[in-house]
């Protein structure tokens, strides 16, 4: 029985506990922002898997002024320098509530059609953000990538100014391989920027200690006995030992033995992948000769020149150098360069034999088909879903294309604005309905990389579309939902009978849409777990997960409502209204209504939105039943997909409640954190998990909002009560705490991170 993997999903941001400190780096990064005033500029200069994202949100994390606001941008994910500028400026204003005015500014400057334009409007949106007497600090993820992105001498030229004029309050924090002027003279020839960004901080391996520190992880096994073995394999490379350490721990679990070959065995396509990007990216650096010395260096040889560059590959920690001499960070490195680098002249030679090509190369833009049903939510949270992960990967610099099955003027245009287009095929003449999903979309002569389908519902069209139109593409099978868990709860009463052979169906096309994919991705969690208890055949694909951002759609302070009664608000289609937990939610509201008449407090009401408009009166009078307290006033709404009244529904709410029996995720409960909204939810759904899971070090934070099921209605329906009256006894600090925490998640935890870390798990 597993007792738990305490390095699973390797790959990820490290938070917590589990962050392993690197005191004399974190504290650099700290020094950017804690004198008062505007922040100053660093530049660190790290590879790819050494930790550095980690590193810098566990250090960012730490940053509690009140008039600083942190963003992070991946240069290498626009199309150009303009682009770059805009994101800098819309992402402040939307995400900040002291910079919401400057929404006029901030139009100026996306509308803005050529370079001189742009920015003499950014200039004056930042010397306002100065005078409001705020300061932005801006790192530059992926800035190797600027040389391409940035062509202009000019555009350097506003960073230097942003980071170093009296007029601005900006700061710069850089991360890339190569220091900023190298990037700077291939980009245009010349350096201007170099000269504020300071000394470069190197980010290089784990210190022998901080390997022991990993290895102490897995508590109930001795990896320490191993640890020769595994440093063969990874050496001290902060991503590749996490790696191969769960791989043990899950070998070991199995098995009961400590086999580090067998752990091996099943990441090293993945390391090999890993050696190829590290090998390209040195031969990308260093053209003259970073290939040479890398055999050289795999080949033991004692004569190796000390070039300003192989000096930076020692202080990156790709290469070791002691007593010994020099050599590669890990044996299995230096194999790899021995066998597969061979005497090649370039690095794109280096990639190994793979089932599928990677889908970038070089330069190229990765290409995305989303197949869907609709843009726009008309019928619910599996469409809200895909249009944020649309946008996500657009702003990751994805070329995204949405395939519905129609669309408005109007959804075209705002699927445009967030750089996705929309496309669709006419149906199948006498088969009507998802047809029309079959059939191959004119993607502009494009050719997809990846391929995404949404569970049963658009999976079997976007396997389609990969077999038969886009072979060579990467299809990713996204899952939302456990049959096993939820559909049961789903069929009414007499269709109980029927459950288990519909439970099972459902069970197989979900696993067998998983099995043929590059990559099942579960959303959250909770369904994580479920799709790796489906996917147990040795050739299964490991599945991904993939967690929903709490981005601020409106970053002003939430206004908590004044008016009475005070509304509760569930959210969720009535027809399930056994796994929605309507029935307790209508309950316990009624014991809280009598609680608050005898205490002499205002009254509340129960506001369901999720109505059939052919069973209102039917499902009202159930609503009641349930409450049993004619005290309790019932709002029955009809269903609707439109996101104002959704949104209206929201703000006002006092309490918005999601008590799930089962729950894939939960995208309701996230909605009205980031509406601000106080919000019980379910401790059997994927958002409480989630929560459980960022908040492990400080459960004191989400002790009042995620409220055990028991799944026994007496227990259930008191334990919820109480939890409800107790948000409702204290309004206003149980707003205050929703806008801590919606302020505090979505800062850390956002769509473009998750679409980002999705990027980098597929090697794209």
């Amino acid at each position: 029985m597993s007792t738990g993997n305490p390095y699973r999903s390797a790959g990820r941001p490290v938070s917590g506990s589990h962050f392993i400190e690197r005191p004399e780096l974190t504290e650099r990064i700290e020094a950017v922002w804690q004198d008062p005033g505007r922040p100053s500029n660093l530049s660190l200069l790290g590879h790819r898997g050494t930790g550095r994202t980690s590193l810098i949100e566990h250090a960012m994390g730490k940053a509690n002024r009140d008039d600083l606001g942190i963003i992070r941008l991946a240069t290498g994910r626009y199309d150009t320098g303009m682009d770059v500028f805009r994101s800098m400026i819309h992402q402040a204003v939307m995400r900040f509530a002291p910079l919401a005015g400057l929404d006029g500014p901030c139009r100026e400057a996306l509308a803005a059609h050529d370079w001189y334009d742009l920015d003499h409007a950014a200039r004056t949106f930042f010397q306002k953000v100065n005078e409001l007497d705020f300061s932005l600090l801006y790192v530059l993820d992926d800035f190797d990538r600027a040389a391409r992105v940035m062509t202009r001498l000019a555009e350097f030229q506003l960073l230097l100014d942003l980071a170093a004029d009296n007029d601005f309050s900006v700061g710069l924090v850089t991360v890339s391989r190569r220091p900023v002027g190298e990037i700077e003279i291939d980009a245009v020839t010349g350096s201007v920027l170099e000269g504020v960004m300071g000394t470069p901080r190197h980010i290089g391996m784990f210190t022998p200690e901080q390997t022991d520190q990993m290895l102490a992880w897995a508590k109930d096994q001795d990896l320490a006995s191993v640890r020769q073995e595994i440093m063969a394999r990874s050496g001290p490379h902060p991503h590749l030992l996490r790696m191969l350490c769960e791989q043990v721990v899950e070998v070991q679990q199995a098995t009961g033995r400590l086999d580090v070959d067998e752990a091996y065995a099943k990441v090293a396509t993945s390391f090999q992948a890993h050696f190829a990007k590290l090998a390209q990216s040195i031969d990308l650096d260093w053209p003259s000769g970073g290939l040479d010395a890398l055999r050289a260096l795999a080949a033991g040889s004692g004569s190796i020149v000390l070039t300003p560059e192989l000096n930076r590959l020692i202080n990156m920690g790709v290469v070791t150098q002691d007593s010994d001499g020099l050599r590669l960070f890990a044996p299995e490195f230096a194999s790899y360069i021995q066998t597969t680098v061979g005497s090649a002249t370039s690095a794109a030679r280096t990639a190994p034999p793979a089932p599928a090509p990677p889908a970038v190369k070089g330069d190229h833009r990765c290409v995305v088909l989303a197949v869907a049903t609709e843009w726009k939510s008309k019928h619910g949270g599996l469409s809200t879903f895909n249009r944020q992960l649309c946008k996500a990967l657009a702003a990751e610099g994805a070329k995204v294309f949405c395939m519905v099955l129609d669309a408005t003027p109007d959804e075209v245009a705002d699927a445009a604005a967030v750089n996705v287009t929309l496309c669709w095929s006419e149906p199948v003449p006498g088969a009507e309905g998802v047809s029309s999903l079959f059939r191959r979309p004119d993607l502009e002569g494009l050719t997809p990389d990846l391929v995404i389908g949404h569970g049963r519902i658009t999976g079997p069209a976007a396997f389609v579309q990969a077999e038969d139109h886009f072979p060579d593409a990467r299809r990713l099978h996204f899952v939302h939902m456990a049959p096993d868990e939820i559909e049961w709860h789903k069929l009414g009463e007499e269709r109980k009978d029927d459950a288990a052979e519909t439970v099972e169906t459902r069970m197989r096309i979900e696993t067998k849409l998983g099995r043929t994919s590059y990559r099942a991705v579960a959303v959250g969690p909770r369904l994580h777990g479920r799709v790796r208890g489906y996917l147990t055949d040795n050739d299964d694909p490991d599945p991904l997960r993939f967690d929903p951002g709490f981005d601020l759609e409106d970053a002003r302070k939430r206004r908590h409502p004044n008016g009475s009664p005070l509304k509760i608000l569930l959210v969720g289609r009535t027809e399930d209204s056994d796994l929605k937990g309507v029935g307790l939610a209508a309950e316990a509201a009624g014991k809280v209504a009598e609680w608050r008449h005898a205490a002499g407090r205002l009254p509340i009401e129960l506001v369901v939105r999720g109505i059939p408009a052919d069973k209102a009166a039917e499902q009202y009078d159930q609503l009641c039943k349930w409450a049993n307290n004619s005290r309790l006033n019932i709002v029955p709404r009809l269903y609707t997909s439109d996101t104002e009244r959704l949104a209206d529904d929201l703000k006002q709410a006092a309490l918005v409640v999601m008590p799930s029996k089962a729950e894939g995720f939960g995208l309701v409960g996230l909605e009205a954190i980031i509406a601000g909204t106080p919000v019980l939810v379910s401790d059997q759904s994927g958002l409480g998990e989630l929560l459980a899971e960022l908040f492990r070090d400080r459960p004191d934070k989400i002790a009042d909002l995620v409220v055990p099921v028991a799944k026994e209605n007496k227990v259930d329906v008191e334990v919820w009560a109480r939890a409800m009256d107790g948000v409702l006894r204290y309004v206003k600090p149980a707003f205050t705490k929703a806008e801590e925490l919606r302020r505090e998640l979505a800062a850390q935890n956002t769509w473009s991170a998750s679409a980002a870390a999705l990027l980098k798990d597929l090697e794209l």
